[in-house]
């Protein structure tokens, strides 16, 4: 009897055990759930599940897979995020297959061994995990991404086990990230160009100032690009504003691939943009200049029914350093106007270096 009642307890005190690990493990998901309902930004979102998510549940790597396939989450983690940041963490795909392949028609969390051939994709800056965790996210029926759960553990992650509670954290992750990437568009849309998708010209007209602020107080030059298309009206008129429209937003993605992330692109109004380049000075910025014109000059531009148009740009350039009479945001921006008009006058296709 003395032997039963021992065995008794020790199963009653290992249930004790295990009902208050879950307890706890239970609480500390519920704390991570309303810190992941409460983020205020995507930053501070991704930030929870890239990092704070690896130290509360005490793995080895996580990681999130985005699937991507207009570019449109990239662009805009780029406009507020480090691109160096979460680099072998925040991944993503223009491959549906790509990120559908790890799932089952179900699309239930997939727990399983670590095979460093299967799961690079997911996890590429480690190859010594014991078994994974990968979590399919999933918004009105439609599969997002994926959260990648490591441990050096085997026995961490195992078929079957666990699955309902990585569901329910799935679609809460899933969630956040969908309405924080929402948030964060409303907040761009009346800073962005729609039809070009650079920052406009209110954008603009804020970090002007902030820039010139800042190159007075380090004494670092700024110099301001006006760019203008040249005959952009005739564009327009030979070959319609469909056309003249597929120009206006190839062009900018040229010039925006071409600029780096320091500097600012705005859409200054009609064939108008307007460039700020930090911490460059006056020859810098006009071999940029240059560069750019030069090619554009060189493309044919692809319109409708497979036409091809050229254009040529006229950039006016003016620079704020310390030997500079520019003093003022709004100097520095109408001596770059004033130097394009020269450009213009001067038979186009050309960069003009305001005097």
């Amino acid at each position: 009897m003395r032997q039963d009642a021992s065995t008794l307890q020790q199963r009653l005190d290992t249930l004790l055990r295990i009902a208050k690990s879950n307890e706890r493990k239970q609480d500390n998901f519920q704390q991570y759930e309303l810190s992941l309902l409460s983020c205020g930004s995507l930053s501070a979102l991704l930030q929870l599940i890239l990092e704070q998510h690896q130290q509360r549940f005490q793995l080895t790597e996580v990681t999130l897979l985005l699937y991507d396939p207009e570019y449109a989450f990239q662009r805009l983690v780029t406009d507020i995020l480090d691109n160096a940041q979460w680099q072998h963490k925040l991944l993503f795909t223009d491959s549906f297959h790509t990120l559908d392949q790890f799932f089952n028609l179900q699309r239930t969390p997939r727990l399983s061994a670590f095979e460093v051939q299967k799961h690079a994709e997911l996890f590429p800056a480690v190859n010594d995990l014991g078994s994974v965790a990968l979590l399919p996210l999933i918004r009105q029926q439609q599969l997002i991404g994926c959260l990648n759960l490591g441990s050096r553990n085997p026995s961490r992650f195992q078929a079957g086990i666990g699955t309902q509670f990585l569901q329910h954290m799935a679609a809460v992750v899933a969630a956040c990230i969908e309405n924080a990437r929402l948030h964060e568009e409303i907040k761009l849309v009346g800073l962005r160009d729609p039809l070009t998708g650079v920052n406009n010209r209110r954008f603009f007209d804020q970090r002007i100032e902030e820039e010139v602020s800042r190159a007075k107080r380090q004494k670092t030059p700024l110099s301001c690009l006006f760019v203008d298309l040249d005959h952009f009206k005739r564009v327009n008129d030979q070959h319609g504003h469909q056309a003249g429209d597929i120009i206006l937003k190839q062009v900018a993605a040229l010039i925006n691939d071409s600029l780096r992330s320091t500097d600012v692109l705005s859409r200054y109004g009609g064939e108008e943009f307007v460039i700020l380049l930090t911490d460059t000075d006056t020859t810098a910025a006009a071999d940029i200049a240059r560069r750019m014109r030069e090619q554009i000059a060189a493309m044919h531009f692809i319109v409708s029914h497979g036409r091809k148009v050229q254009i040529t740009l006229s950039v006016g350039l003016a620079t704020l350093d310390i030997n500079s009479p520019l003093q003022t945001s709004k100097q520095l921006l109408q001596a770059a106007d004033q130097a394009v008009y020269a450009a213009k006058i001067s038979g186009r296709n050309c960069v003009h270096q305001a005097g």
